[in-house]
């Protein structure tokens, strides 16, 4: 499944070297939608068998990620600003 990370321009090639890193609570912040998050720049992120979770309040623009995101399943979609 493809969603989307924002994040600032400045964490973008470490993004590309070691891929989205959890929080500590273990989990990334993805999106369906590209307009949701922070940051001037928007990845495109494939989830292949990674688990997710979308609640149903949020699940139109938010959707956890329960683990790290491998670098090769990240790719930079677009800079803004």
């Amino acid at each position: 499944m493809k969603l989307y990370h924002r994040t600032k321009r400045e964490f973008v090639a470490s993004i590309l070297r070691y891929g989205l890193i959890t929080s500590s609570l273990g989990i990334v912040y993805l999106s369906p939608i590209t307009n949701a998050g922070f940051g001037d720049t928007l990845l495109e992120v494939e989830t292949r068998e990674i688990r997710l979770t979308a609640f149903e309040d949020c699940r139109e623009w938010e959707v956890l990620c329960w683990g790290q995101i491998p670098p090769q399943d990240i790719k930079v979609s677009k800079f803004e600003g």
